[in-house]
């Protein structure tokens, strides 16, 4: 395996739903660097599109959103709703209940960033 990994266009790595049990909507993952790249950490970009969202949920691992382009985005952190847009950067730490939803009208493009811990589950809140 070589010591790096280029991706010439992200916008161009395999397309996934976001699986969260109890409905994530509109959500889509791209896979960048993962544990199969032998990194401690998973790095994705992530669409929301207009109306899209990811129900209220915690896991084990935290998470750092990097809002790129696109639309205006709703996330709820704990019980503090927070509104995000392009530029803005937004860490979660472990168990911390969070959502995010798209507000705008057109896709709102994250690059996320998740550490891998023993346990991986997502329990949805609502």
């Amino acid at each position: 395996m070589p010591s790096y990994k280029v991706i010439n266009d992200i916008t161009k790595v395999r397309e996934e739903p976001l699986s969260i049990r109890g409905g994530a909507v509109g959500v889509y993952t791209q896979w960048l660097v993962s544990k199969d790249d032998g990194s401690k950490y998973a790095v994705r970009r992530q669409v929301v599109k207009p109306g899209g969202k990811a129900p209220l949920h915690r896991h084990a691992y935290a998470e750092t959103f990097i809002a790129l382009r696109g639309g205006i985005g709703r996330m709820t952190v704990d019980n503090e709703t927070i509104d995000i847009k392009p530029g803005m950067c937004i860490f979660v730490r472990p168990n911390a209940p969070h959502s995010i939803m798209n507000i705008g009208n057109e896709d709102l493009e994250l690059i996320t960033i998740i550490s891998y811990e023993e346990n991986m589950n997502i329990e949805t809140l609502e």
